[in-house]
């Protein structure tokens, strides 16, 4: 490669978190305000509910609701991941497992920047409190 050619250059891994941090709050927000989840169930069943309703309108919009609110708690979540993961940045521990303490492989922190766990720790803690893995 010659002197006139420049390799681009990656981002840092505090600017890949620091994108997914923006990602993620973006998401939620969009996501909140297009399902309804801040307004009346009244408003999103276009006011039948004061007035003579089907039921079946009513349950759709709960069910939308409850599936929303799902979908928000996740993107919570990962949001939470990110900025735990821009903490153990900052402390200089990014890349080591918070549980084992031995290095996460690369390949995982390539394809989960946020991760702050190796994968035998995470599988472990992801079956002891989410009763998955």
């Amino acid at each position: 490669m010659s002197k006139s050619q420049t390799r681009p250059t990656e981002p840092s891994q505090e600017q890949t978190l620091e994108a997914s941090l923006r990602t993620l709050a973006a998401l939620k927000d969009s996501f909140e305000s297009e399902s309804g989840m801040n307004r009346p169930i009244a408003e999103s069943t276009g006011d039948v509910v004061g007035h003579d309703f089907e039921d079946t309108d009513v349950a759709q919009v709960l069910s939308e609701r409850e599936t929303s609110g799902t979908l928000v708690g996740l993107l919570t979540e990962n949001r939470e991941q990110v900025e735990h993961a821009l903490e153990r940045l900052a402390e200089g521990q990014y890349g080591v497992c918070e549980d084992c303490q031995r290095p996460i492989d690369p390949e995982r922190l390539r394809f989960f920047s946020a991760a702050t766990r190796c994968v035998a720790c995470q599988a472990n803690w992801d079956r002891l409190n989410r009763g998955t893995a």
